[in-house]
Formats: structure tokens, C-alpha cells, sequence
């Protein structure tokens, strides 16, 4: 049996009621089996005490109480009013003493009826008789429909109460697991996680309890261990490269150069400033997945960008970039961090200038859809290919080897993204741009 994806507790559900219906499809189909044979018997023996009773009233009375020897020929009869029982005795040639049920047609009155019969051949003194008991069949229908009806309410009521039962108990037994399940849910960091034991009573979920707190544990020092290490080496580098800046300034102030050493040094002190902003860019990532900035400033997503596209308009002069801004009303507002949501917009506008050419064209928008709000960022640039859009959000990952890219940009972008719960969908292809799409949830 294949179940779906969905919870524990919903496929337990499932299984069970796949058996109860599978229970009462094999009732359907046995029951009013069941129910016939047992009415059937009900009514063998029904006809057989009265045919006991009946010889008890022969030997007590004689068989002159119901036919004399006058009426031999024509016998004994009686059936009640509705014609549902009758009994008669008659004379009878064969003189084999039997005893056997059938169901037999008779006529009484011009009528046709069918019934269950028991007969019988005794002799009394010299003479052979036959008699004969018979119960409508009629009446076995109706007995046999009483009684599928009671073992249908029977079945339900049984059907009902295992179904509420199973589901209590259930609910009952995974309670710690479901509270184990939205302990973690409600944790995105282990220094938030509850460490609180929920009550259990199964060594099961104690076991799978103590191994999520000793997990937690473990990964709570990884990351503080991770926090001093990235914080350690990002001052142990920064500080020696600060040093030999102001080594390299002082040298050029105090010493007469040519132009090639000249260039020389400035080429150091620019590889000096890309590895400066790689550690700080590094230390940044660090400190956002530690949690470390506060997401409770009130933020105008428009401002924000309005205030990136000022900042970035020489480079947009530099390149003759026609830079397209669409603001929403009313404006997208958020609760967040403004120095990350500055460089998110900033990182993503920034990648669009890099890589659209002179005189193409970069478009801003924002706008409201429904439950939430929009951001794109779309440019006619080189475009990413298909099979390199699902990395390009990976650290160090470089498709252009002709470019001096060390792939943290998007990298932080989709940190920062991730931090403020803000979805990000690309959409690109090659030759013709790339748009970054920012989906905020309203």
C-alpha cells in the first residue's frame, strides 16, 4: 500500500480507515450469508420443537385428537389467520419412518405459498401417517431482514466507536511527536530552540527527543565556533592588510618611483582592497547567519530603491545605461534591517550594470499582486544559461573565467534574502537579460 506524503498521524488515519473499510466491504459480502444460514437454522429448529411438541400431544391424547379413522382420507389441517404456519396430518402408504426438512409449495385457499417444512412418517398402532409442520418463507425474510438490520447498526455503531477510539489514541501517542514537530518548526536557529522536554511516555520519543537536544547542542557550538573562528581570522587578515596599505602609502610618499613601479603598487593595493572586502563580505555572511542584526526597523522598500539608484548613477552615466524606475502605491513597506536590504538592492543592481552592455537598459519595479508584493530587477544583458541558473546563488561559483568575480555578490544576496523571508525567482537566458524577481509576503 503506497500512502501519500503527508503527516504521520494523517497516514495512521488512512491505514485505519483503509482497514475498516475493507472490514465492511468483507461484511457486506458475509453477513447476509451469515444471516441466512443462521435464520435458516433458527427455523429448522423452531419447526422441529413444534414437531417434538406435536408427538408429545399424540402420545398424551392419541392421534384420534386430530384424525379419526373415518377421516383417514381426507386428514387433519390448520394454519393461523395469516396464513404464516400450518400443520397436517394424513394417512400415508409409505411405511419408512423418516423425518426431513425442505422448503415446499402449497395451496390453501386457491393460493400459492411458499414454505419451510418439516415432515415426518410415524406409525401409530397399525397405521402410517404423515405430518407435516410448515413455516412461511416469508416469514424468514422478514426474520432474516431484522436480524442484517440489527448486525448493520451492530457493525456501524462497532465501526464508529473504533474509528474514535483509533483516532484518540492516536492523537494521544504521536502528541509528543507533534510538539517535538513544532519545536522545530518555530526554531530557525538553534539558540532559539526550546529545550524544554515534552511529556512522553514511549522510550521511542524520548530517545528521538534526547538526540535532537544533544543535535541542537552540537550544531549550537559549531556555530559559535564557527562565529569566533570567522571573526578571529577576519581580524588577524584585516589588520596585516591595513598594515601593508599604510606601508605601501608611506613607500610611495617617501620614495621616488618609476611608472612601472608605480603601477605596481597601485595593482597591490587594489588586490589589497578586493581581499578586504572579500573578509568583510565573509564576516558579514557570518554574522547574518548567526543572527546577529535586529529586524525591527520600519522600511519603505521604494526609498530604499530610489536611494540605490541615486547612489549608482554615475555608473549608469559611465555606461549610458537608460534606467527604467516603476514605484508602487501605496509604497511596499517591511520590517526588517536597512543597511541589508541597502546592500541586497544595491549587490542585485550593481550585477545588472556589470553585465548589460553600453547603452542597454535596466527596469525597477515594484508593484502589489494580491496577498503580496513584487520587486523586479530586469536588465538586456549577457544573460545566465539554464544549466547555470541553479548555482549562481553558490559561493565562489565563477561562469566567466574572463571575469575578476569571486561569486559572493548573489551569494549575500540571497543570505540577506533568506533573513528577511523574501523569496527570490530568476528568470534569464542568453543574449537577452536576466530579471531578479524579490516576492515579499503581505
Amino acid at each position: 500500500m503506497i500512502l501519500p506524503k503527508t503527516k504521520l498521524k494523517n497516514q495512521l488515519a488512512l491505514i485505519n480507515a483503509f482497514s475498516k473499510v475493507l472490514i465492511i466491504a468483507l461484511a457486506v459480502f458475509l453477513i447476509p450469508r451469515l444471516v441466512r444460514t443462521i435464520s435458516i437454522n433458527e427455523m429448522d429448529n423452531q419447526l422441529i420443537e413444534k414437531l417434538d411438541q406435536v408427538y408429545e400431544l399424540i402420545e398424551e391424547r392419541g392421534i384420534e385428537e386430530f384424525i379419526s379413522a373415518d377421516e383417514m382420507d381426507m386428514g387433519f389441517g390448520s394454519y393461523n389467520i395469516l396464513k404464516e404456519e400450518y400443520i397436517s396430518i394424513e394417512g400415508t402408504t409409505d411405511t419408512v419412518l423418516t423425518e426431513y426438512i425442505d422448503n415446499s409449495e402449497r395451496i390453501i385457499e386457491e393460493e400459492l405459498y411458499d414454505y419451510r417444512v418439516i415432515s415426518a412418517v410415524i406409525q401409530y398402532d397399525e397405521d402410517y401417517y404423515l405430518i407435516e409442520i410448515g413455516k412461511s418463507v416469508n416469514s424468514i425474510l422478514s426474520f432474516e431482514a431484522k436480524l442484517n438490520r440489527f448486525a448493520f447498526y451492530l457493525l456501524l455503531g462497532l465501526l464508529t466507536l473504533t474509528i474514535i477510539f483509533d483516532l484518540s489514541v492516536t492523537q494521544i501517542i504521536l502528541r509528543p511527536f507533534d510538539q517535538l514537530i513544532q519545536k522545530l518548526k518555530k526554531s530557525n536557529h538553534p539558540t532559539t530552540f526550546d529545550y524544554t522536554s515534552v511529556n512522553a511516555s514511549t522510550t521511542d520519543f524520548r530517545y528521538l527527543e534526547e538526540s535532537i537536544h544533544s543535535l541542537m547542542h552540537r550544531i549550537e557550538d559549531a556555530f559559535q565556533n564557527e562565529r569566533e573562528f570567522i571573526g578571529n581570522i577576519s581580524h588577524e587578515i584585516l589588520t596585516p592588510i591595513s598594515i601593508i596599505r599604510s606601508k605601501l602609502d608611506n613607500f610611495v610618499n617617501t620614495t621616488e618611483l618609476s611608472d612601472q613601479e608605480l603601477i605596481r603598487i597601485i595593482e597591490s593595493k587594489m588586490t589589497l582592497g578586493r581581499l578586504t572586502k572579500l573578509v568583510r563580505t565573509l564576516l558579514l555572511m557570518s554574522r547574518i547567519e548567526n543572527q546577529e542584526y535586529l529586524l525591527n526597523e520600519k522600511l519603505s522598500i521604494n526609498s530604499l530603491l530610489n536611494d540605490v539608484v541615486k547612489e549608482m548613477s554615475e555608473r549608469f552615466e559611465i555606461k549610458d545605461l537608460n534606467v527604467k524606475v516603476e514605484n508602487s502605491e501605496p509604497e511596499i513597506r517591511i520590517k526588517g534591517n536597512q543597511d541589508l536590504m541597502h546592500i541586497l538592492f544595491f549587490n542585485l543592481i550593481t550585477n545588472s550594470v556589470k553585465y548589460t552592455p553600453e547603452g542597454g537598459t535596466i527596469r525597477i519595479s515594484a508593484q502589489h499582486l494580491n496577498d503580496r508584493a513584487e520587486i523586479s530587477i530586469s536588465d538586456t544583458g549577457c544573460g545566465i544559461a539554464s544549466v547555470d541558473l541553479p548555482h549562481i546563488f553558490s559561493r565562489f561559483k565563477k561562469f566567466k573565467e574572463s571575469e575578476n568575480n569571486f561569486g559572493l555578490g548573489l551569494s549575500l544576496v540571497k543570505k540577506i534574502a533568506d533573513y528577511h523571508n523574501i523569496k527570490i525567482e530568476v528568470e534569464s537566458e542568453i543574449d537577452k537579460g536576466s530579471c531578479f524577481k524579490l516576492i515579499f509576503k503581505q
